[in-house]
Parts: C-alpha cells; structure tokens; sequence
C-alpha cells in the first residue's frame, strides 16, 4: 500500500475500513435472515456497527503505521539529501523513493549547495581592499552561485562615490564602471503591487522579464542585483528567498569595505597629523636648548660680577633656576618626541638612589618639608642616571605643585625581590599631602598630554607630558611606575629600576 499517489492510498485505505462491515450485514440479511429476525433488528445494527467500529479501528492502525514510515522517510531525505543513484529504502530495505521524494530531495540538495558556496563567496570578498572590487567580487560570487552569467549589479547611491563610484559592476574592472542604464534606472523604482519591493522579485517591464534584488544599508547604500529572466519560469519562493539572502550578503559585504576604508584614511590621516605634530615637538625643543642654555649661563656670569647688591643677585638666582626649569620640561618634550620614534636608548649604569633623590629635590629649590627613608638594604639601581634624575624631576615638581605650601613631600626607598634568584627591584616611592585624583583623573595619569580640571586650576603652566615621560623612560631602563592616590588624601607614586645589592657591585664614582 505503500506506492502510488496519497490520493489513491487514501481512497484504498477507506475503501477497506468500510466495505467489510457493508459486505458481513448484507450477507447476515440474506443468509442469516431468521436469526436477525430472532434478535431483532436493533440488536443487530448495534453488532454491526460494533464490528465495524472495530474493523476500522484496525485498519486505521495499520494505515497510520504505513503513512508514519512514509513520512519518517520524506523528513530523513530533508535531512540528508539524494543518496547514491538517487534511490533509497525504508527500514525494511524494500520501499524506492517516489518521484515527488526524489524531485524534493534533489531541490534541498541544490538549495543546500547554493548556500553553501553564498557564504563561501561572501567570506572570500576582499573587504580589506577598495569597496569596488569588493562589488565586483559579489556579481562573480552570483554568477558562480545560480549559475547563471547575466548577473550585474548597479549602485545608485552611497555616500562615498569617490571610493565606489555610481554604475554598473561586471565580474571584473577591466571594462570600467558604465553609467547607470535605464534598465537599471527603471528596476530600482519599480514597486510590487502597493508597497515598495523588499528582498528580491520577479518583475516584467518594457524590457522583457528580471530577477531584482536590493542591497541595501541605511540611508547611504542603496543597489541592485539585476538578471534578465525572460523566457524562463518564474523564481520560486524559496529562489526568490535565496536571492534576497545574497542581497542582505552583499550589502554587509560593500558596507564594511565601505567601513574599512573609510577608517585605513583616518587612521592614515592620524599618522600623518602626529608625525607632524613629533616633528614640530623635535623642531621647537631643539630651537629653545640653545637659547635657555645662554640665559641660564648669562645670569650665572652676572651673579659673580661685583657691585650688586643681594636683591640682584636673588634675581638672577631666579632667572637661573627659572630657565633652569624650563630646560628640563624642554627636555622632557624632546623626550617625548623620541620615545615615539623609539630613537631613545637609555645607558645603563650602577647608582645609589638616595644622593640622586637629594640632588633632585636641592634643584627644585621648593618651599616644601622634605623627608627621605631608606628602608630595605643596601643596593644600587641600575639605569641611566640622567634619566632617572629626569623623572625624579618631574615626580618631585608635581608633588610641590598639587600641594599646599608648608606640606610634607617624603621620599622611601626599598628593596624587593628573592636575594638568591637574582631578580631584584629598587623601588623609590613618592608621597605628597596634596589633592589627590579621583579614580577618573588615575585612569588617564598616563595618558600624553591628560590634564584634569583640578591639575589645570591648581598649576595652569603644567604641560601634560611628566608621567608619560616617566613610564617611557623608566620601561626603557627596564623598570615601571605606577601611582596610588585618593581624592583629598594625597598621591603616592612608585617607580621601580633593577637593582643589586651593593656588596655585589662596583660603587660608581661620585657625580
């Protein structure tokens, strides 16, 4: 019972749950006819429709099972496609596919391959290059998926034509782009019943037949997939489906080309804006060395001059120390300007911390109480003194700066690290009694040129940059720094250099 049309199946099976019990009462009517009339006539309608009720029930089992396997069968051959020769066989191995099974089978196979190779193609689009061979890769990826060679694709709007220029997109550039045709003109406006066409469509016009599909991504790209459908039956749903996917495909595809480049420009934009600005950073603290360095040695030369009085000399033991300040924020610009074009190597040499701390604090010349511990054993840090002066300046003059006259500065110095292993850290920490930073302000410290509302109100000559140059030059040197601090509480900033202990080196000479 299992071949054949369901029509006929259907007719058979009704056939053999009512013709049974039909036969049996006729044949009891004629037959059997003193025995009906003994029992009565309602008694024996209620047998027969008991026998039939039954009779049907059994035929309803056995049909229901049959139809079960026949559509476990059609759900396994969506599941899995064609088998080999196109034939397959139900559990008991003796049932063939039927043609509408085999029809079936063969279109998900198609639809399935279909799909497939869409996502391939829509992977393989080179969205890293400009976003018109990304459109010309897209009408080689249709043609290769339906198989047919008549698609093309038309963009009629988008916000940068100068990178996907308006026209018509073959399978490759060698052709150019062609202006946009009045086919294509005609297709893009063409409108399905009432409402705009959305997806893809079958659409006849003065030109014969097409299969429009839309690319689209908000108001900036706007375009269409166009293939002549004359002569041929119309798209299916599940085509015109299939066709609408690889529209949404393709738009993404354009749109993060589209994306792409527009960000390769301003990223190059931005490249070429900071080499201006490094250069212009390298070119003005080149220029102002020379000039501070004379005004520095102009004073100093005028101070040992006889005949002037103390209130003279304090003023040019102002103006030294003052170019003497704007000396060393040149100097950390220009070492800005270097650690950006990584032209900056440290020397690296034995120190003892504690007199380059003291010098440090000496030529800043503050009106702060100053306090300096050694707490871990003796050692030496190893880096480059000048530069470890450099940021000991820098950490030193924002202490002052972002705390109240009469406040304390104190200065700790310490060991870490296992004394066997070898790997040993000098840390130098520096705490002031000043405004602190919220947990905002300590997320950018770092950050080139970062100064918050409080840094600007409390020190507006401050230039941004110390802390940048600090973390530059101390990761140069091997070590690090970091920084605690709490708003109205203070700010204690750490900076670590390798170290060894000092009975396992040579004690650099005085500098």
């Amino acid at each position: 019972m299992n071949q054949g049309r369901p029509s006929l199946r259907l007719l058979g099976i009704l056939v053999a749950a009512a013709l049974p019990p039909l036969i049996t009462y006729a044949a009891a009517e004629v037959f059997v006819e003193a025995l009906v009339t003994q029992i009565g006539a309602g008694t024996t309608l209620l047998i027969g429709a008991g026998l039939a009720i039954g009779w049907a029930g059994v035929v309803a089992v056995l049909a229901g099972r049959v139809m079960a396997d026949e559509a476990r069968s059609m759900v396994d051959l969506a599941r899995r496609g064609v088998g080999e020769g196109s034939r397959a066989t139900d559990s008991s191995g003796e049932d063939e596919l039927t043609v509408a099974q085999r029809r079936l089978a063969t279109a998900l196979d198609e639809r399935n391959r279909q799909i497939a190779e869409l996502a391939s193609q829509v992977r393989a689009a080179p969205i890293a290059q400009d976003a018109a061979a990304v459109a010309h890769s897209l009408v080689s990826a249709a043609r290769s998926m339906t198989g047919d060679p008549t698609w093309t694709l038309a963009v009629l709007r988008v916000a940068e034509p100068d990178v996907l220029p308006l026209g018509e997109y073959g399978p490759d550039g060698e052709s150019g782009v062609p202006p946009v045709s009045e086919v294509h003109g005609w297709a893009s406006t063409l409108e399905d019943g009432d409402a705009p066409a959305v997806g893809a469509r079958h659409a006849i016009g003065p030109w014969g037949a097409f299969v429009i599909v839309d690319l689209a991504a908000g108001d900036e790209l706007r375009a269409i997939l166009l293939a002549p459908w004359e002569g041929r039956q119309p798209p299916s749903p599940a085509e015109l489906n299939l066709f609408a996917l690889l529209g949404q495909h393709a738009a993404t595809a354009i749109e993060h080309a589209l994306l792409y480049t527009r960000l390769r420009h301003q990223t190059d934009e931005l490249n070429r804006m900071a080499a201006i600005q490094t250069d212009f950073l390298r070119g003005v603290t080149h220029d102002l060395q020379t000039p501070l360095t004379s005004i520095r040695a102009v004073a100093a030369e005028l101070r040992e001059a006889s005949g002037l009085d103390e209130a003279a000399r304090g003023d040019l033991d102002t103006i030294a120390h003052q170019a003497d300040r704007l000396r060393r924020m040149v100097s950390q610009l220009l070492t800005v300007s270097r650690l950006e074009v990584g032209a900056l190597t440290p020397r690296q040499e034995v120190m003892r911390g504690e007199p380059i701390v003291r010098r440090t604090w000496e030529a800043l010349r503050a009106d702060r109480s100053f306090e300096v511990a050694d707490d871990g054993p003796g050692h030496l840090l190893v880096g480059d003194p000048d530069r470890v002066e450099q940021v000991l300046w820098a950490l030193l003059d924002n202490a002052v700066k972002y705390s109240p006259a009469g406040a304390m500065v104190r200065v700790r110095l310490g060991l870490t690290g296992a004394a066997g292993d070898g790997q040993l850290t000098g840390e130098i920490s520096i705490t002031d009694e000043g405004a602190g930073m919220n947990a905002t302000t300590m997320e950018h410290a770092f950050d080139q040129f970062y100064r918050s509302d409080d840094a600007r109100r409390l020190a507006p000559d401050g230039s941004g940059v110390g802390l940048y140059a600090a973390r530059g030059l101390l990761r140069a040197m091997g070590g690090d720094i970091t920084v605690r601090s709490q708003l109205g509480g203070g700010t204690t900033v750490t900076i670590t250099l390798p170290a060894e202990r000092a009975d396992d080196a040579v004690t650099p000479g005085p500098r």
